[in-house]
C-alpha cells in the first residue's frame, strides 16, 4: 500500500469513527470501524464495521449504515479535501466478537485456575540442598601515584618565563 493511499484510508477511518460517535446513536451496541479498503484509484471505499451488542442489531445497524451512506460520504468528503470522493459500502465485520469471546474465555480459564488452587493447594517444597556463600568481591585497590617529572627549566617558578593561559574549550 503506498504511503498516500495509508494517510487517506486512516483520515477516512478517523473522520467516520468521530461522526458515527458525534452523531449516530445505535442503542444497545457499540459500533466502530475497524478497518476501511480503499481502491487504488480512491473511488470505492469498502469499510468494516465490528458492532458489539445482540445478534439481531448487528445487521440492521449495517444496513441503516448503507442507507445512509451517501449523507456519511458527503460529511466526510467536507473534511477530507480529495479528488475523488469515494463512494461507502458498509460491512459487517466480525474479528471484535472473536475478540471479545477469546477475552471472556480467557477470564473464564483464569478464574477457574484461581478456584483450582484454593481447593487443592500444592505443598512448597523445602529447599534441602546445602545454602553456599556467595563468593567476595574486593574491591579494586586505588592506583599508585604518579611519579613527579622533572623540571627541565633552571627557575623554580612554575611554568617559567611562560604567563598562564586558560584553555579555550
Amino acid at each position: 500500500m503506498t504511503n498516500r493511499k495509508a494517510r487517506v484510508t486512516e483520515l477516512i477511518q478517523r473522520e467516520l469513527s468521530s461522526i458515527l460517535a458525534r452523531d449516530h446513536g445505535f442503542p444497545d451496541v457499540l459500533v466502530t470501524v475497524t478497518d476501511v479498503d480503499l481502491t487504488p484509484d480512491f473511488k470505492n471505499a469498502h469499510i468494516f464495521i465490528g458492532v458489539i451488542g445482540p445478534a439481531s442489531k448487528q445487521q440492521a445497524v449495517v444496513d441503516k449504515l448503507n442507507t445512509q451512506r451517501g449523507v456519511l460520504s458527503a460529511r466526510v468528503a467536507k473534511r477530507i479535501v480529495l479528488k475523488n470522493s469515494p463512494h461507502f459500502f458498509f460491512k459487517l465485520d466480525h474479528s471484535v466478537e472473536r475478540g471479545v469471546r477469546v477475552t471472556a474465555l480467557m477470564e473464564e480459564i483464569d478464574q477457574q485456575l484461581v478456584e483450582s488452587a484454593k481447593l487443592n493447594p500444592e505443598p512448597v517444597e523445602e529447599a534441602t540442598a546445602e545454602v553456599t556463600p556467595a563468593p567476595s568481591i574486593q574491591a579494586p585497590s586505588p592506583p599508585a601515584e604518579a611519579p613527579a617529572i622533572p623540571d627541565d627549566d633552571e627557575d623554580d617558578t612554575p611554568g617559567g618565563d611562560r604567563p598562564l593561559r586558560r584553555r579555550n574549550r
